[in-house]
């Protein structure tokens, strides 16, 4: 009985003394307050939306707390005398009371590990079922949606794709007019004519529940279509129908069965009706219509040229649609941009136009969008909104008046409700490029450029051959410092379209921005013999005389685009030239001239607008005057409207490089070199890489010989300099 009996004593003196000590008390109780901070912060984390990382952070430190706790409560004791440490054990030796502590201290690690494993699953678990919700709440389609497919030709021959495509945009002609039903935009539904996509990926791109598709089968003289409306969830057919018919009048054909099928196609969702048909009278109208609107949308001069002849047989085929009269304006305004037309010119054909849209039809959609775009092209902005507004209270998914309405805000740096109205349209139209690059320069100038390149890159995957997205990515990375992949975007975009003049100049602005002032100076050439009238290939070929010293050449240029363009020409446009010329004659040490120029090229109406182009006209006139000798108040007084420009820019929430460098250049000529230096180094973080402009920018005098401007200046160079030389060993044909 003796071992029972000291068994007994042992266990007794253990409780004894773990009681003496009040460990267990005081473990017990921080265990107790553990769980209750744990399931107060469980219940918390979400409705204080606490970051991610800070329950993981308090399990963590809660748990190291309990061998804390068992230690300080072994050691020491409160006391009415204050804290002190605990008597030695009496009723356990000096062995005993080691293995306890050893036996305690595993017991309390293992009571914290299996608190760390409950919360660190409860709180993954939680982070995975927001992470859930939010991507249900990202990708949630309305509840009526749609998108219908490009009806595929099944024909033997295969020759009935305009028969296909007819019905296509009968039934989205049909759908868009039902109210309630949300109807994915044409440009965006044919994007998927030559993809083999998952019906729950094209869900989700397009952001609809539903998914029209269908095929036209010929035989003989007879005509088979058929039509399937299947759910995205699970790829299960709602509905579907078979239609024969005798291949006497294809637009009769097109229009009868389109009716049957929305008629059918309203009766799946709630509360729908199909409205009375609103298309043209003539079909045949119609049609052209639409097909030119196709090769409207993909911007090169060709496409464009072949757009304007079918919006004119529209017209040969009814001379009162109003549509194809706003389609021709919108043709010459974008060739202005794309092709090889003056502003002018452009204006002047594209009014006449708009005029006998209008007169055929005053509640026009079409027109009054042409009249926006007309008037934003010539800068005058509150006409512009207010035409395009009207556009969309007229119809509200006429995508190309919330394109238009987004770059005339874009023009007056209004970014936040720029992004509100792109983000509508992308509603309407999800894969519209041109909504696309619209979007991504927004969030580029507010300093999201890390999304912008995730959302174009996502797209291109998508459309690999889009030379749209290809330049706007181009352009984008090369602002960002990323010069060797700008490049390689830049050529494979030319490759694909070697005539076109905006890849042309995409590839020669970065060309420039490599340094490679020859092969960019031979692309800009050979893009100005064909498009001599092009402006953005015109001021790049300025800029590489101007960055390679030829100061004589770029100001005989000048003068020769200014003598062409004529007296009568938009403001905007005089000044540009002043402002070249202003830049050229200090060059050349001609100061009086140059404040001259300048002063012409300053903007006569006040803008809340960030333009980068506006400060440089206003601190290099500036700069001249000073050199000058002028009164400091007219200097003071133009810096002042510089730097509000910069502030304006800062409360839209502009932050690129751009800004930054632009920041630097006022510090400097303001005599704060620490500061601008500070600034230049925050412009090259952020990718600013332009050593041609760092080299012939007089504003920039002060701080040349400041340690920190030698060593951005020389790390700019060995950056572009090294870029070039990776670019110069790519075996280009395989880009």
């Amino acid at each position: 009985m003796e071992p029972r009996q000291n068994r007994q004593s042992f266990f007794s003196a253990i409780i004894g003394e773990l009681t003496r000590r009040k460990v267990l008390r005081t473990v017990g109780a921080y265990a107790i307050g553990v769980f209750a901070v744990l399931q107060l912060l469980d219940a918390a984390a979400e409705p204080l939306r606490v970051p991610d990382w800070l329950p993981t952070f308090v399990v963590v430190v809660l748990i190291l707390g309990f061998p804390v706790v068992f230690v300080l409560a072994w050691q020491l004791e409160i006391t009415k005398d204050g804290i002190k440490r605990t008597a030695a054990a009496g009723l356990l030796s000096k062995s005993q009371s080691s293995l306890l502590f050893s036996f305690m201290m595993l017991a309390t690690v293992a009571l914290g590990y299996g608190f760390y494993e409950y919360y660190s699953e409860e709180f993954a678990r939680a982070e995975q079922v927001a992470a859930t919700e939010e991507a249900a709440r990202q990708f949630s389609a309305p509840e009526n949606s749609i998108a219908v497919l490009p009806f595929a030709d099944m024909s033997p021959t295969a020759d009935q794709g305009h028969l296909a495509d007819g019905m296509t945009e009968e039934l989205l002609n049909l759908l868009t007019q039902v109210e309630g039903l949300h109807v994915a935009a044409r440009t965006s539904s044919f994007a998927f004519r030559e993809h083999d996509t998952d019906i729950r990926e094209i869900g989700r791109l397009l952001n609809v529940r539903t998914v029209l598709e269908g095929s036209v089968r010929t035989s003989g003289n007879r005509v088979r279509l058929t039509a399937q409306l299947i759910n995205v969830d699970d790829g299960f057919h709602i509905w579907s129908q078979v239609y024969d018919r005798e291949m006497s009048d294809i637009f009769a054909i097109q229009d009868e069965i389109a009716s049957q099928i929305a008629s059918a196609l309203v009766d799946s969702f709630q509360g729908l009706e199909v409205a009375a048909a609103g298309r043209a009278d003539n079909l045949a109208a119609a049609e052209a219509y639409r097909t030119g609107r196709l090769l409207w949308w993909r911007r090169t001069p060709e496409d464009l040229q072949r757009a304007a002849e079918h919006f004119a047989e529209a017209l040969q085929h009814d001379p009162t649609f109003a549509p194809a009269y706003a389609g021709l304006a919108d043709t010459w305004l974008l060739l202005s941009l794309y092709g090889n037309v003056s502003m002018m010119d452009a204006i002047e054909k594209a009014n006449a136009m708009i005029e006998k849209a209008l007169a055929m039809d005053p509640t026009s959609a079409e027109a009054f969008a042409a009249l926006g775009l007309a008037r934003s092209n010539l800068e005058q902005y509150d006409a512009a909104e207010s035409a395009l507004r009207h556009a969309i209270e007229l119809n509200e998914d006429y995508v190309p008046a919330h394109l238009w309405l987004s770059t005339t805000l874009d023009g007056q740096g209004r970014y936040p409700e720029q992004q509100q109205v792109l983000e509508k349209a992308m509603e309407i139209d999800p894969l519209n490029e041109l909504l696309a690059v619209n979007f991504a320069s927004n969030l580029s100038i507010r300093g999201e450029w890390e999304r912008a390149r995730a959302m174009l890159n996502e797209l291109i995957a998508f459309r690999p051959d889009s030379t749209t997205m290809l330049r706007s990515l181009a352009s984008h990375e090369l602002l960002h410092g990323n010069l060797v992949e700008g490049f390689r975007l830049a050529y494979r975009s030319h490759s694909l379209q070697p005539e076109d003049p905006s890849d042309m100049a995409t590839l020669a602005e970065a060309w420039l921005s490599l340094g490679a002032y020859e092969e960019a100076e031979k692309l800009l050439a050979q893009g100005m013999e064909t498009h001599p009238n092009n402006g953005h290939l015109q001021n790049l070929y300025w800029q590489v005389l101007l960055a390679s010293g030829r100061h004589e050449e770029a100001k005989s240029q000048v003068l020769q685009w200014q003598q062409r363009a004529g007296d009568d020409i938009p403001e905007f446009m005089a000044r540009n030239f002043n402002a070249q010329l202003g830049l050229l004659t200090l060059r050349e040490g001609d100061v009086s001239s140059a404040a001259n120029y300048f002063q012409a090229a300053i903007d006569s109406q006040a803008s809340d607008k960030y333009d980068s182009f506006k400060v440089l006209i206003l601190t290099m006139a500036a700069f001249a005057l000073e050199r000058q000798g002028e009164e400091s108040a007219q200097v003071e007084r133009l810096m002042t409207e510089a730097q509000r420009y910069i502030r304006r820019g800062r409360v839209n929430g502009v932050d690129n490089p751009d800004i930054n460098y632009t920041e630097a250049v006022i510090l400097a000529m303001t005599d704060e070199v620490d500061a601008a230096v500070a600034k230049l180094r925050e412009a090259y973080d952020a990718g600013f890489r332009f050593t041609w402009l760092l080299e012939i920018d007089p504003r920039l005098d002060a701080m040349r010989n400041h340690p920190g401007f030698i060593a951005i200046r020389d790390q700019i160079g060995q950056d572009v300099e090294s870029a070039r030389e990776e670019v110069r060993s790519l075996e280009l044909a395989a880009i």
